[in-house]
């Protein structure tokens, strides 16, 4: 088993937790882990941590979401505090050169951080992640239309009268759920984050209502057209019945050059725990491709 340490660093007048598995090297670089959300903590994410045969794997909760500081200002949950909380991590950990790993809301984050050209990047793996919110919401729009009709009408009635918080409408959004972001029953317990730790106010300001309908601060936001600007090596994935459609994925990849893509077959937005050591392969492959071990 990998040797893990873990702690606090401080962010502003907060604290953020991470957890590190495997020791520093000097053959590998380190892979930085950032998740989901906003708000959803890093455990759904520990997976990964079976990478660090290789390397070391880093993972930390974002402001807001599990062993990290919830903080009541509402004024904080806005994508430039969560970069300078990504550069203050680097920075009190020593992350001079790293691969960067951001799954969903963590990969929107990673390329609104690459696009301020960050020094001592060696890859990006974009993992299920949102290159535009409205071609988001537009290809999720579409993936409810093939819910059953009832399931249907019932969202899509609550979602225009604002009733979303209504047991009918979490019963039919749990359909949508079990097809399109985890697929595989019951998640499993051993990547379950802590109870109370999700980051509820900073997923509802900044994303909004659940992963079906994003109406939140970011529904706005939109890459694509600086996509281009990303040289460094980068991976894509993406599941078959992702609700980061394969079609999303596709878009990522002709719009960053020389980037790679691999869509999971059967998979969901948890494609890195439906198909976890299928998942895990694929990412260590390309990062020993990137450091010149692949055949190592």
């Amino acid at each position: 088993m990998a040797h893990i340490t873990d702690g606090y660093i401080p962010f502003r007048n907060y604290k953020t937790y991470y957890k590190i598995f495997g020791e520093q090297r000097f053959d590998t670089l380190p892979l930085l882990v950032l998740h989901g959300g906003p708000g959803s903590g890093h455990n759904y994410m520990l997976g990964l941590s079976e990478l660090a045969s290789d390397r070391q794997v880093i993972f930390y909760d974002q402001l807001g979401s599990g062993l990290s500081s919830h903080p009541s200002d509402d004024s904080l949950w806005t994508v430039p505090t969560f970069i300078e909380e990504l550069e203050q991590v680097r920075e009190l950990l020593g992350l001079t050169s790293f691969h960067l790993l951001g799954h969903s809301w963590g990969g929107m984050l990673a390329i609104d951080y690459l696009l301020t050209k960050p020094s001592g990047i060696a890859s990006v793996v974009l993992g299920s992640a949102m290159i535009s919110m409205p071609l988001y919401q537009k290809e999720v729009d579409i993936l409810k239309k093939d819910l059953p009709k009832k399931t249907y009408d019932i969202m899509l009635t609550h979602e225009k009268a604002g009733t979303t918080d209504s047991k009918v409408y979490e019963e039919a959004y749990e359909e949508y759920d079990a097809r399109h972001v985890y697929r595989h029953g019951k998640f499993p317990a051993k990547y379950e984050a802590p109870e109370g730790t999700f980051g509820g106010v900073p997923y509802r300001t900044m994303w909004g209502v659940n992963e079906a309908f994003a109406n939140g601060d970011l529904k706005k936001w939109d890459r694509i057209a600086q996509l281009q600007q990303i040289k460094i090596p980068t991976l894509i994935t993406s599941g078959q019945y992702d609700e980061l459609t394969p079609h999303q994925a596709l878009i990522t990849h002709h719009s960053i050059p020389n980037s790679k893509i691999r869509i999971f077959t059967a998979g969901s937005h948890c494609a890195h725990v439906e198909f976890e050591k299928e998942y895990n392969e694929t990412i260590a492959e390309f990062l020993a491709e990137i450091e010149g071990k692949k055949d190592k």
